[in-house]
């Protein structure tokens, strides 16, 4: 089990269990990326995205169109296995 290691505790008093779905390799040049890219609201309300001149953004939203990917896709079927001894 994974908890937080700040040791945060719920409206129980249990500690936090992290059991995070996405794991981000420890990369500081993937770390850099997802940290300068930035955002502004619109005068008609939308976000606009940018990044700095000489940075890339392409495996930011290649992990934000995935997470969403995955957030808006229809929860699998499951099927029972039969085991055949």
């Amino acid at each position: 089990m994974t908890v937080c290691p700040e040791e945060h505790l719920n409206e129980e008093g249990n500690r936090v269990d992290l059991r995070p779905l996405l794991h981000i390799p420890i990369d500081p040049e993937l770390f850099n990326e997802l940290n300068v890219e930035r955002y502004e609201l619109s005068t008609s309300g939308k976000l606009l995205f940018n990044h700095p001149q000489g940075t890339n953004d392409d495996r930011f939203w290649a992990i934000a169109l995935s997470i969403y990917a995955a957030e808006m896709a229809p929860p699998l079927a499951s099927k029972p296995i039969a085991r055949v001894m």
